[in-house]
């Protein structure tokens, strides 16, 4: 049996020294996932998304998807005010518009108050951000440099590439704001030994086994047998929606991308995506989507029955959160009273591979 072994300093999770050095090595130079190709569709259609604390827009223009910091070079305004839409990239203060090479391609009054050729204009092109796509789903990167999409996700890529083309209909989008460091809230999710006095009437009972665990550093993989109640409540649901599904994730599918990513597949009928996005040392904002297949029934969104459905669901998943959330909330409050580090038990491999791979990433 694996012998036990420590974690991060406490200190880890509620310094702000820490919190600076994550944002400029994990967070600035690794990919993260900002949102779902289906919001970027047609031309002109937009998305905004945080990276390392710093707001950025992901924009379709005639089919190629471009990121930008989201501020204008001008009086330095915010570009885009909400999460999506559709429309010129154009500053709301004083109309410059921009194209899809960044750069400043409508000024108004140009001629007479600025008087910026060609080249002035592109020296003002709006700083770059990284986009890719795997699959379905988007990623950006503030870093330039560094591998491609692909090669980060590794071993997974493929699988997730699966995952976001079987599940493409979104029918829930929320943000939640926790107490609590955003590295707490990665490692509950990533180990079942809380489930019973956490979950016990919740998520629980839908669980048979916890499986052993697959890595691909820094990447890992976690599949949980589903009870027989929790097999047969899933896929009648889905069969009552009439929704296409996966025979390959058939159980409790648990992806994690480092390094703030996870992506569920239940009962290879659901899909859920959820990042941990750290809004300062001990403050986190939780986004989540939840997806489906696409449904030989029409008109099933509109429907009681899958009205009923969906608002199950929707509420069983707030419920499960909530409950992670309180004990996270409690955890944050003791790392400030801990006197060393936390002991990860053998059960708790994920944590361990994680907490290797923040080490590795934090390197100097």
């Amino acid at each position: 049996m694996a012998s036990p072994a420590p974690g991060l300093a406490p200190a880890d999770y509620f310094s702000a020294e820490t919190f600076a050095v994550e944002r400029e090595r994990l967070f600035e130079r690794n990919w993260q996932l900002v949102g779902l190709r289906g919001d970027l569709a047609r031309h002109q259609d937009f998305i905004t998304a945080d990276l390392a604390g710093r707001s950025v827009v992901i924009q379709n223009f005639d089919g190629a998807l471009k990121g930008f910091h989201n501020v204008c070079s001008h009086r330095h305004a915010r570009l885009r005010q909400t999460d999506c839409g559709t429309g010129l990239l154009r500053c709301p203060y004083h109309g410059w518009t921009y194209n899809g090479e960044g750069v400043p391609v409508g000024i108004p009054g140009n001629v007479e108050y600025f008087g910026l050729d060609r080249a002035a204009r592109q020296a003002l092109a709006l700083a770059p951000v990284a986009v890719e796509s795997c699959g379905a789903l988007v990623f950006a990167r503030l870093a330039g440099d560094g591998e491609d999409l692909a090669a980060w996700l590794g071993a997974y890529a493929e699988s997730l590439t699966h995952l976001s083309t079987i599940f493409t209909e979104p029918f829930e989008r929320q943000s939640v704001d926790w107490a609590v460091n955003w590295k707490i809230g990665i490692e509950s999710a990533l180990e079942g030994y809380h489930l019973d006095l956490i979950h016990p009437e919740s998520f629980r009972p839908l669980t048979a086994s916890v499986l052993p665990s697959e890595f691909a550093f820094p990447h890992s993989y976690g599949p949980t047998e589903l009870s027989a109640e929790g097999r047969e409540s899933m896929e009648r649901m889905g069969d009552r929606l009439g929704l296409a599904r996966t025979q390959r994730f058939t159980r409790y599918d648990h992806f994690f991308l480092f390094p703030n990513m996870m992506a569920i597949a239940s009962a290879g009928t659901f899909l859920s995506l959820q990042i941990y996005l750290p809004t300062g040392p001990e403050t986190t904002r939780l986004r989540y989507w939840m997806l489906t297949g696409a449904s030989s029934k029409p008109d099933r969104r509109h429907s009681v029955t899958g009205r009923a459905i969906e608002a199950s669901l929707k509420s069983f998943n707030e419920r499960v959160l909530g409950e992670d959330r309180a004990i996270s909330e409690s955890v944050q409050r003791g790392k400030h009273l801990a006197a060393g580090p936390a002991l990860i038990g053998a059960n708790e491999d994920r944590i361990h591979a994680f907490h290797a791979a923040w080490l590795a990433a934090m390197a100097p």
